[in-house]
């Protein structure tokens, strides 16, 4: 007997054994799944979160090593006061961070206020995203380690997933209370004051977009949640970590005189963010001290995030016109470079030219980095005469680091003449002919005659002139000759 339910026992061991191990080949916890699918993906491990009491305050990793959680911030909560999250996501090997978002349900251990819904939007580019979230911790949360769900959008390889990852925060509930019931019955009036909440609801920056180095006009959106307790008295103290915003006159410190239940005020403030911010979200933290009806203290925190954006600087050199002068139905070249002296990156530039006397295609550079130049050659055909000093419109469109489509112009000198003819040659005897009346054509003719005979005549008297002078030359040697033979002739008749 005794070795027969031995026997069952060792089966029934065995039997568990199998079924905890099919168990935990399938990994029934939670999944990483494909948001869109485009071929046939193998499924992604699974999320092994700790929530035992004694568990350590970090973050557990899943078992898809695609994205992990690096610089956690968790400091303990505890119940009813605020407490920021702050981790960072990273996708390994070629991939990005699309998106984080809390796990809002029923085992929430925060308020659903704004935050619990704040979505961390990344893009197609982002290897790390950052996100900070100030919760305020229910009233009702139980003590110990208690597991904060983020569920994390990515890609990879050209296909979205979502995972769901974890970060164990310590909590401090509300302690029980152990005081004796009261004797006295209880009245309308009596009964539990709950601890009054001062958040922030909202913010709004004037300009929207806040410009390093130049100031705004911040106002926040401040709201007491309790339904009961009014609280006054009030401090409000403006920090940034590193001072990125600073007062543009004054304090950073706001005062509240009083507040009702429930009840919301706005304040505002100018500030000035500093010139040397890169384009990128900057957190500003609001520490409030504030008192209720009985004057006990109480103090919270919230963060803000502002994003600040540089302004787009730009400068156009070395602008060359080949050649100098366009002629009509030709073409052109106009070359020059666009320095990028802001501190953003100006992406999708491009290139046109526009004057009455031109036209041109839009010319694509490219993305020029902070401090870098780009190289720009438009080509321009010459479509009628410049009848001005020739100045057309140089028009540069791109991004900025908001993404926002801007405009850059300046001013180029082209010159553009008529089409120069080929010369036509016409025959003397045509070009007589040609739109004359016939006793113009005599005249002509009747002209050269005369030329013709008087270049005859002087030549004939030249020629004559020059036979006389000839002749006459020839006979005075003649007569010198004889002279001289009559000389000696007698000169030898007196010798005999």
């Amino acid at each position: 007997m005794k070795k027969k339910t031995w026997n069952v026992a060792k089966k029934i061991g065995i039997l568990m054994t199998a079924a905890m191990l099919a168990c935990g080949s399938l990994g029934w916890t939670s999944v990483s799944v494909p948001v869109r699918m485009t071929e046939d993906v193998p499924a992604a491990g699974s999320t092994d979160t700790d929530h035992s009491e004694d568990a350590p305050n970090s973050t557990e990793y899943s078992k898809n090593t695609d994205v992990l959680l690096t610089g956690v911030n968790a400091p303990a909560a505890k119940y009813g006061e605020s407490t920021t999250i702050g981790f960072v996501a990273k996708v390994k090997g070629e991939g990005a961070i699309l998106s984080i978002s809390p796990v809002v349900s029923e085992q929430f251990p925060f308020e659903s206020n704004d935050a619990a819904y704040m979505v961390v939007q990344g893009d197609a580019t982002t290897k790390e995203l950052s996100a900070n979230y100030n919760f305020t911790v229910r009233s009702d949360v139980p003590t110990g380690y208690q597991a904060v769900e983020f569920n994390i959008e990515y890609i990879k390889d050209g296909v979205e997933y979502s995972v769901i990852k974890t970060v164990n925060v310590k909590f401090e509930g509300e302690p029980a209370t152990t005081e004796p019931p009261s004797t006295e019955p209880p009245t309308e009036e009596e009964g539990p004051i709950s601890t009054p909440r001062v958040i922030v609801t909202g913010f709004e920056t004037d300009p929207a977009q806040v410009l390093a180095g130049e100031p705004f006009t911040l106002t926040l959106h401040i709201k007491n949640t309790s339904s009961r307790t009014a609280v006054s008295n009030m401090k409000i103290a403006l920090a940034a970590a590193e001072g990125e915003f600073l007062p543009t006159s004054g304090s950073s410190t706001l005062f509240i005189s009083s507040l009702g239940a429930g009840q919301t005020t706005d304040l505002s403030l100018e500030m000035t963010a500093l010139a040397s911010l890169e384009p990128k979200p900057y957190v500003l933290t609001l520490t409030a001290n504030y008192e209720d009806g009985e004057a006990n203290p109480f103090e919270s925190t919230e963060n803000i995030s502002i994003p600040v954006y540089q302004e787009a600087r730009i400068k156009i050199t070395e602008v060359m016109v080949m050649p100098d002068m366009i002629t009509v139905n030709n073409q052109g070249s106009v070359s020059f470079n666009i320095n990028n002296l802001g501190k953003s990156v100006l992406t999708n530039v491009q290139v046109r030219l526009e004057g009455d006397s031109i036209e041109c295609e839009d010319t694509f550079v490219g993305n020029i980095a902070a401090g870098a130049t780009g190289y720009a050659d438009v080509t321009v055909t010459g479509i009628q005469p410049t009848m001005d000093d020739g100045i057309v419109s140089l028009i540069i469109t791109y991004e900025d680091s908001a993404g926002q489509e801007c405009t850059y112009e300046d001013e180029v000198t082209i010159l553009v003449q008529e089409e120069m003819l080929e010369d036509f040659y016409v025959p003397d005897d045509e070009m007589v002919n040609i739109g004359m009346p016939l006793w113009q054509k005599l005249l002509i003719v009747l002209g050269i005659l005369v030329v013709i005979a008087i270049i005859a005549v002087v030549i004939i008297l030249v020629v004559v002139k020059k036979k006389k002078k000839k002749k006459a030359m020839e006979e005075e040697d003649l007569e010198e000759d004889m002279d001289d033979e009559l000389l000696e002739q007698t000169d030898k008749e007196n010798v005999e």
